[in-house]
């Protein structure tokens, strides 16, 4: 829902950790509460949202994180950056799994993985009643759909791509298009890190002529080898090539894993780049995902 005031698109919500569902072994669901959820945007798609974690202690660094004028004028990051790092607490990005104004409630799922940063043990350790700043759409301003890149417009053939941090974004888009009855055939290529993430993932929801492939790499040391697999066998069959001219393409993961799957897509198949939208999510290298 989109709505009518001149606002900030994005506000800051004081939110609580209602609820937690271990989803299989890379993933798990966590439900959050909040009063202020009752004007929370629900343009769907691959939203990205914030979520400020908080510091020792249950702290929140900027003192005027919930001022009226704050909120009033999208002020939230600009004092998150003024702070000095002692008060500045770890924010990450993540994709709305679903929203639901009317129960206040909000669901995001996150990857588990070995070396987790400040986001990764919050999910790992995270109980009821632990508190969060959610930075989300505000459904009553015009701007409430910001942070959605899955954009096909008039497309009718789609392909979207990603290792498992991608997974929240487009099993979030395969059910908005089901819910508007979008009519399209298309590509789900998913690459996780065990079997059982990749056995959730073949009941995903999606349009009735949507093929689903979850790809795991427990016995492939490359990340990516898979995805890349995959899309040369799709190209080489000449699967793609009878739709090029009406096909949009969505990829998101490890940068140079998305790099290289967009590579392939001009180069191979002919796809002009206008067709790809492509997002790396993290750096191989980096402490979290």
């Amino acid at each position: 829902m989109t709505g009518t005031l001149d606002i900030p698109g994005f506000r800051p919500y004081h939110a609580k950790v209602v609820g937690k569902t271990v989803l299989s072994s890379s993933f798990v669901r966590i439900y959050f509460g909040s009063d202020e959820f009752y004007r929370l945007g629900t343009d769907g798609f691959d939203q990205r949202i914030k979520i400020l974690l908080p510091l020792s202690g249950e702290r929140w660094g900027d003192p005027h994180l919930f001022d009226p004028e704050s909120i009033a004028k999208g002020l939230w990051y600009q004092q998150w950056k003024a702070l000095d790092n002692a008060n500045r607490n770890p924010v990450r990005t993540y994709t709305i799994r679903s929203a639901n104004p009317r129960q206040r409630l909000l669901s995001v799922d996150f990857v588990l993985h070995e070396h987790p940063g400040p986001a990764g043990l919050f999910a790992q350790q995270c109980c009821i009643g632990d508190n969060v700043v959610i930075i989300g759409p505000d459904a009553f301003s015009r701007h409430s759909a910001l942070g959605i890149d899955f954009l096909p417009g008039t497309a009718h053939h789609l392909l979207l791509m990603g290792d498992e941090t991608a997974v929240p974004a487009i099993a979030a888009s395969m059910e908005c298009l089901k819910r508007t009855r979008w009519k399209g055939s298309g590509n789900v290529i998913i690459e996780v890190p065990r079997a059982d993430d990749a056995s959730l993932l073949c009941s995903m929801v999606t349009p009735r002529r949507f093929h689903v492939a979850a790809l795991d790499r427990e016995h492939h040391e490359e990340r990516g080898s898979q995805l890349r697999i995959r899309l040369r066998a799709l190209i080489e069959k000449g699967k793609l090539s009878e739709t090029r001219d009406d096909l949009y393409v969505w990829l998101a993961g490890e940068s140079s894993v998305v790099r290289s799957l967009r590579r392939l897509l001009v180069t191979d198949l002919g796809l002009s780049r206008e067709r790809i939208v492509f997002t790396g999510y993290w750096r191989q290298g980096t402490e979290e995902m």
